[in-house]
């Protein structure tokens, strides 16, 4: 028979979120990397958004192209439909060429029927900042996908002006390392969950912010292993790269005798 601690994590609760898609195997942030996430039945797919010239929010990590596209230069420097010029697929394999730098509102509209939590990173913008956050929550109200959200942000300001008109979304403060006092912290900033960067100091924390009812989403999962303790950490969800291996191991282990 397995062992007892197997068959916990059989039936473990603990979620699955692919970071930016299924990024390891597809590029990231773009839909190819969302249609494969979920393709591995996963429970959430984190994604970032910065914002255009023309004020469209779109998805893609850093605040300049040049990383993830053929092109060079700032987000924020080219409007929408010159976004869609560049090729955001082919930098990561030949047979991605094509692959275009999402909006916003494309990967809502896909989301409608799926059965998927999308957990939205807003990155901190040089300027137009209450504007950009507007755009975001006005099209995730036309949506209808507001119960399926959850908004995270390393800058609180945004969390808390985002609480002052949607009490109802859930957000999360993002953060590299751990924190004292976190239910008086998040109360102050807006936030309802922490999404930690995951460390060994850090799971120290996890245990005791979990048990106090604040819902604790790990990033940086390299291994199996950090993903095991960090579900006997009584962690809600990881935020993986590989969430293929991930699934296979915490949502569909091949039980033997």
């Amino acid at each position: 028979m397995f062992s007892a601690f197997w068959e916990e994590v059989l039936f473990s609760s603990m979620k699955i979120i692919a970071h930016r898609g299924n990024k390891r195997y597809t590029p990231e942030n773009t839909m190819a990397a969302f249609y494969s996430a979920s393709s591995y039945l996963v429970d959430g797919i984190e994604l970032d958004l910065q914002f255009t010239k023309d004020e469209v929010p779109v998805v893609i990590h850093d605040s300049k192209i040049d990383r993830t596209t053929n092109g060079r230069g700032y987000v924020s420097s080219f409007t929408f439909n010159e976004l869609r010029q560049f090729d955001a697929g082919s930098w990561f394999h030949e047979i991605f060429r094509g692959e275009k730098i999402p909006s916003f509102e494309e990967v809502l509209n896909w989301a409608t029927d799926k059965q998927i939590t999308l957990h939205v990173e807003l990155k901190k913008q040089k300027t137009l900042h209450h504007a950009f956050v507007d755009k975001c929550m006005g099209l995730i109200d036309n949506s209808e996908l507001g119960d399926n959200i959850v908004i995270s942000s390393f800058y609180p300001p945004y969390l808390s002006y985002i609480k002052e008109k949607h009490q109802s979304i859930k957000t999360a403060l993002l953060t590299k390392s751990p924190f004292f006092r976190a239910k008086e912290y998040l109360s102050k900033v807006g936030a309802d969950a922490i999404h930690i960067r995951h460390s060994y100091y850090g799971a120290r924390f996890y245990r005791k912010w979990s048990t106090s009812g604040i819902p604790i989403r790990t990033y940086h999962i390299q291994s199996i292993k950090e993903a095991l303790k960090c579900h006997k950490l009584r962690v809600d969800s990881i935020i993986t790269n590989d969430p293929r291996k991930m699934i296979e191991i915490f949502h569909n282990v091949k039980t033997t005798s």
